[in-house]
């Protein structure tokens, strides 16, 4: 994982930084894309009740949590405002939660990005607020270990809800607009289990970077493709396609 990162950050670095001739922008209207990614983010979970196999209190587990999204985006942009909704897929590994390997599940969520400043200039620089939301619910059948019955196997629930807020800029160079800037993001997330009981669990990190790059594929900048990488809050790469009607 570590490796795909490094090499999406070189590629999306590259190309954010090449000087290429100028390119037409596009207008305002409604969008649609699709975009697929991987996710990792360190998380804390709250366990008054969990026990190892030798009954010593673990008040406390910490771990990782891997995703993979398939994701939907119906948007509508007028002016300076952009707003959308979002449908798709999401799988959740916890190694440290016992193995939980959760299956693809429905995901929903959705955002608005306000533009702050627009410049008149051809390079088309702008300043934006992205904040945004996500929510699934994944299932898995797990065993945990309970003081008064021992090892027993359990369907657990975990529901991931993720909110974020991204503040950045874009700019226009030939058939790319390059974009980035900081993240400030909150987890809310519960485990849920019949002998296990229920057990919260947050987020390690709030704040991190992105940087990513759209490729227009037209002169009129309607159909792109688009990468993008972030790191520190939530560390992921994704790839997509977006075009407008």
């Amino acid at each position: 994982m570590k490796k795909i990162f490094c090499f999406g950050f070189f590629i999306i670095s590259f190309l954010t930084f090449s000087p290429i001739s100028q390119a037409a922008y596009y207008d305002d209207g409604p969008y649609l894309s699709f975009e697929v990614g991987g996710y990792s983010r360190r998380i804390a979970e709250n366990c008054p009740n969990c026990t190892d196999q030798f009954g010593n209190s673990m008040l406390k587990v910490y771990g990782n949590g891997d995703s993979t999204k398939i994701l939907a985006k119906f948007g509508i942009r007028t002016g300076l405002l952009d707003g959308y909704v979002t449908v798709g897929g999401a799988t959740l590994s916890i190694d440290e939660f016992n193995g939980y390997q959760g299956g693809m599940a429905p995901a929903f969520g959705g955002g608005l990005k306000i533009l702050m400043y627009e410049s008149p200039s051809y390079g088309h620089f702008n300043l934006f607020l992205n904040p945004d939301i996500l929510y699934f619910k994944t299932s898995d059948t797990i065993q945990i270990y309970s003081q008064s019955q021992g090892w027993v196997t359990e369907n657990h629930d975990i529901s991931w809800t993720e909110y974020a807020i991204k503040v950045g800029g874009s700019a226009r160079y030939g058939p790319f607009e390059n974009y980035g800037g900081v993240s400030l993001s909150f987890l809310n997330g519960q485990e849920t289990g019949n002998v296990f009981g229920t057990a919260d669990f947050n987020e390690r990190d709030n704040l991190g970077l992105f940087l990513g790059t759209n490729l227009f594929l037209d002169r009129t900048g309607r159909a792109s493709l688009f990468g993008e990488i972030g790191g520190g809050d939530n560390n992921y790469l994704k790839v997509g396609i977006k075009t407008r009607f």
